[in-house]
């Protein structure tokens, strides 16, 4: 099964240049046709014959991005990734074992937040809610395999769940595979933690509006069983005050993201942090 590896970036230096290494070295790196990587960066990477980089000439976000370099693309499966994630080697084969099933139509890892931020044990809530939720149903994440079923792709917040969505109004499953898992930056204030989830639910909401389609994590009824599982596991007091701050953070932002959607607001183009590492 041949693939093309598509990675919008932004900003990104040493984490892109450690993820191509990683996809070149991967064990099942002959199913790789191409690696395309669309920024308006400069960008030194290792030298290939698989690896693309399109120039935009002006960010334009991650949709876009996509945009262009799906036309890039001629492989019916495109692994979508994102640039600052740190994935773990040999990762290919428990993606490509998936869609050997012609009922699946995407497979998604696992994100877990990295250590790169005080504020780490908010993120790692989230992304650990992420994982329980994911193993009920199986939504978009950083990292996803898919078939290619679509030729254009629309400009919108929340570009995986938009796949997502296309891909079960296609008829397909979505599988999820936890051993495909990768470290993702996490913000470094509350603040931008805030700006994260609130830009993360009002591209969910862009996409119900625009496809009438909702992902598993606007299902409340669901959230509450993943959070109560949650709690069945952790028992510290500790963490437990830190799920209240996210549950706290989470409802306030959704709470704006709403305000926005009804103002036909939607941020396309993501505000990003300076990388620090």
């Amino acid at each position: 099964m041949k693939i093309s590896v598509l990675i919008p970036s932004f900003l990104e230096k040493r984490r892109l240049t450690a993820l191509v290494n990683t996809l070149l070295k991967d064990k099942p790196s002959k199913n790789i046709q191409r690696i395309i990587i669309v920024t308006p960066n400069e960008v030194k990477l290792p030298k290939s014959r698989k690896i693309v980089v399109i120039k935009e000439r002006k960010r334009k976000g991650k949709s876009y991005a996509i945009k262009i370099g799906l036309k890039h693309i001629n492989t019916s499966l495109v692994l979508l990734l994102t640039s600052d994630i740190r994935i773990r080697k040999n990762f290919l084969q428990y993606l490509l074992s998936h869609l050997k099933d012609p009922t699946i139509g995407a497979v998604v890892g696992r994100p877990i937040a990295d250590k790169n931020s005080k504020i780490y044990k908010f993120s790692k809530i989230i992304w650990d809610l992420h994982h329980l939720l994911c193993l009920h149903q199986p939504k978009g994440t950083e990292i996803m395999l898919f078939r290619k079923i679509f030729k254009d792709f629309p400009l919108v917040s929340a570009d995986e769940v938009f796949i997502e969505y296309k891909i079960r109004k296609a008829g397909y499953k979505i599988v999820y595979e936890p051993r495909v898992y990768g470290y993702t930056k996490t913000p470094y204030t509350l603040l931008q933690f805030f700006r994260q989830r609130r830009r993360s639910f009002n591209g969910h909401l862009q996409i119900k509006e625009r496809y009438k389609f909702e992902t598993s994590s606007m299902k409340i009824s669901l959230l509450l069983k993943i959070v109560l599982e949650y709690l069945r596991k952790e028992h510290s007091l500790k963490t437990f005050f830190n799920l209240l701050i996210v549950i706290f953070i989470e409802i306030l932002a959704r709470i704006c993201a709403t305000i926005d959607a009804k103002r036909n607001k939607y941020e396309i183009i993501w505000e990003r942090s300076l990388n620090r590492f």
